[in-house]
């Protein structure tokens, strides 16, 4: 079973802070312990120093008494054992004393006041046991070198591990003179037990701090979680149920972090998806009214062409006038039936073809084109007494096919001419912009359309509901053959419109489409 996000990262937060707190540790551990032992080093060694000449007067008078007393006195003083060698590997005073009340005392200043100074024997009993356990040692050999570097006049410094005293410790050799003129050599060795002690009381000071670092963590990876996981949970809701379709569902955006990015984009997401399944319902609602609309208006020519055909075919139309005018009906469903065919197949062709391409296409002068659709349409004009007003820059010349651009002006033209009221006026103009662009303007004095039709009006079988304004019959398809026409010139379409205030269509073709 996958652990969930809030675990996670609280077991990351825990591995931070173990990682943190051991690298903590062991880099203080590191920087006293070399701060440490660089200090005491450097102490031992000038004492070591500082010790050499009263050695050497104590040797010079040959009084071993005052000598070992006063090695005594440094190690109270310093800490640190001493051990003091001739120039021949000779171990002749140590500040260990051997004697027979150790179990109990073992420091030497207390020895020496409790019991006094040592016999000569018993300082010549402790040197050769001393001398004995060091050379004894799995060291020896390696006092024996360091002997041997002092002998040349040169000071060490270093920590070893020491079998006498079984830990580790600070081992600081220097040189002195002796009255033969040879060198001898003092050690002075500090085991670390103290410091040891010291860095114990860090590690506990640090776990300790770790402990209550990890607690504290585990509040905050819970507070954190809270602010983080609170929001990724509300996502995942609002995707469930955008899953199940309800795409309304939005999420509250705080902050500008990737989490308040993502909500933006889950909201983006649902909009988009709400947008879709609405145009989806829409396009669905088109497509059964087109059906219904095609059956009806199929129908509706076919069932007149059947009628009277059946009657001409029963000889219930006897009458020449009679037949000749059932003739004359029959041929007008005919050719309407036949011009509905052809615009659907024409919106059929046009949305599965490509926007044109240099290949082609060819120079149309716009004015000759717009001139001829406004003398066709002007039989119709004249019947209903509008006006057709043609104001063309002579000079334009755009890119595209001539049949459909022929096919275009006619629908729109024709649309204008349907709308508008009796000794009204259609407008037909065409200008080059100042980008380069050329404009085409279709314009009438009808009734308009309202604002919240004017998108669906490109639709194949729309028609302005008749509570907003009055429609005119027909089938519909002519808007929807001029959007592909002006899409596939790569042109673009926008109606100005109002209830009253008849209506404008203003077709722009690109600087790219113009000669």
């Amino acid at each position: 079973m996958g652990k969930s996000l809030s675990t996670r990262l609280m077991y990351s937060f825990m591995v931070i802070i173990v990682i943190i707190v051991v690298g903590v540790t062991a880099g203080i551990s590191y920087l006293v312990a070399d701060y440490f032992f660089e200090i005491k080093e450097q102490e031992l060694a000038e004492k070591g120093h500082e010790m050499g000449e009263t050695i050497e007067a104590f040797i010079r008078m040959d009084d071993k008494n005052m000598l070992y007393r006063y090695i005594i006195a440094v190690d109270r003083l310093v800490g640190a054992r001493i051990w003091l060698y001739n120039d021949k590997y000779e171990l002749i005073a140590a500040s260990y004393y051997d004697g027979p009340e150790k179990a109990d005392e073992t420091d030497p200043l207390r020895q020496y006041l409790k019991y006094g100074a040592p016999s000569e024997s018993e300082l010549q009993h402790s040197a050769i046991k001393l001398d004995q356990d060091i050379k004894g040692s799995n060291i020896s050999y390696r006092v024996k070198i360091i002997l041997h570097d002092i002998y040349a006049g040169k000071s060490f410094q270093s920590q070893i591990y020491h079998p006498y005293y079984k830990e580790q410790v600070i081992l600081v050799g220097v040189p002195y003179r002796i009255p033969t003129g040879n060198t001898g050599a003092i050690l002075m060795i500090e085991p670390l037990s103290g410091f040891e002690k010291f860095l114990r009381n860090v590690y506990v000071y640090i776990m300790i701090v770790g402990i209550m670092a990890i607690l504290l963590s585990l509040f905050l990876v819970k507070k954190l979680s809270g602010l983080i996981i609170k929001p990724v949970l509300e996502m995942k809701e609002c995707a469930t149920a955008m899953a199940l379709g309800d795409y309304s569902r939005r999420l509250i955006v705080k902050g500008e972090d990737e989490i308040a990015d993502l909500a933006k984009a889950l909201n983006s997401l649902g909009k988009d998806l709400s947008d879709y399944i609405a145009k989806m319902e829409r396009t669905e609602k088109i497509r059964r009214d087109f059906v219904a609309n095609v059956s009806h208006e199929l129908r509706t020519p076919i069932t007149i062409i059947r009628g009277y055909n059946e009657a001409i075919s029963d000889g219930m139309v006897t009458a020449p006038e009679v037949l000749q005018r059932y003739r004359t009906l029959i041929n007008e469903e005919t050719v309407r039936l036949e011009r509905m065919v052809r615009e659907l197949l024409d919106i059929s062709r046009l949305e599965s073809s490509d926007p044109l391409t240099t290949n082609n296409m060819e120079e149309l002068p716009l004015a000759v084109i717009i001139r001829n659709v406004a003398e066709k349409l002007s039989v119709k004009a004249v019947k209903r007494r509008v006006i057709f007003n043609v104001h063309v820059d002579e000079s334009i010349k755009i890119l595209g096919d001539g049949d459909q651009m022929v096919q275009l002006i006619i629908i729109l033209g024709d649309n204008a001419l349907k709308y508008s009221p009796e000794n009204g006026t259609v407008s037909i103009g065409a200008n080059k912009l100042e980008d380069g662009s050329v404009l085409l303007t279709v314009k009438d004095q009808g009734k308009g359309i309202p604002e919240a039709d004017i998108p669906f009006i490109w639709e194949r079988f729309y028609k302005v509901e008749k509570s907003h304004c009055r429609s005119t019959p027909g089938t519909g398809l002519g808007l929807a053959i001029a959007k592909e026409i002006i899409r596939v010139h790569g042109a673009s379409a926008e109606v100005i419109s109002k209830c009253g205030s008849g209506t404008a269509f203003e077709i722009k073709f690109p600087k790219d489409k113009v000669v």
